[in-house]
C-alpha cells in the first residue's frame, strides 16, 4: 500500500502555538473506528489513516479538508476520528459529540518518549485542578516527514 502524508502543513512557529491551546470539537461529526495502540501509539498509523479516508470515500462521506485526523487514547485499543462534513444518512462509525473541549500539549520528541509526555501533561492538568482520563492525540508527522521536520505531536487532554 502506497503511504501518502496526511500531516497538517504547520511551521515549527504555529506548531509551538497549539501548546496549551484549547479546542472545542463540540458538534463537529467525525468517522470512527478502531485501532490497536501500544503504549499510547497506535499500530501502523499512516496504513490506519489511509484505510479510514477509503473507507470515508467508499460510504460516500467528505472528510473535512485540510484532514483534521487524531487518535483516541485505549490501553490495547482505541479510536481513530477523522472530521467528516456532516452526512444525511446514518453509520454506526459516525460520532458527533454534545461536549467535547481538549487541551493541547505539543510535544517534540520521539515517538516511544509521547507516554511519558502524556504523564507529565496529566500531572500539569492535576496541578491546575483540571481531571481528565480521556486523553486524544494529533500526530503532526508521519514517517515521510519526521526526517525533515521532525517527531511532532499534540496531546489533547478532554476538559470538563
Amino acid at each position: 500500500m502506497d503511504i501518502r502524508c496526511h500531516c497538517p502543513d504547520l511551521t515549527t512557529e504555529e506548531f509551538a502555538e497549539l501548546d496549551l491551546k484549547e479546542f472545542d470539537l463540540s458538534g463537529r461529526t467525525f468517522y470512527t473506528s478502531k485501532t490497536p495502540m501500544v503504549s499510547h501509539f497506535p499500530m501502523n498509523p499512516e496504513i490506519k489513516i489511509e484505510k479510514t479516508l477509503k473507507e470515508i470515500k467508499n460510504k460516500g462521506f467528505q472528510a473535512v479538508s485540510p484532514f483534521f485526523i487524531i487518535f483516541e487514547d485505549g490501553l490495547l485499543a482505541g479510536r481513530i476520528m477523522v472530521e467528516i462534513e456532516p452526512p444525511s444518512a446514518k453509520d454506526n462509525n459516525i460520532r458527533t459529540p454534545g461536549n467535547l473541549k481538549l487541551l493541547g500539549k505539543a510535544f517534540t520528541g520521539p515517538k516511544f518518549l509521547v507516554p511519558k509526555a502524556l504523564k507529565q501533561f496529566d500531572g500539569y492538568l492535576m496541578s491546575k485542578k483540571v481531571l481528565t482520563t480521556e486523553f486524544f492525540f494529533w500526530y503532526h508527522s508521519c514517517k515521510n516527514c519526521e526526517k525533515e521536520k521532525g517527531s511532532r505531536t499534540v496531546i489533547l487532554g478532554r476538559v470538563r
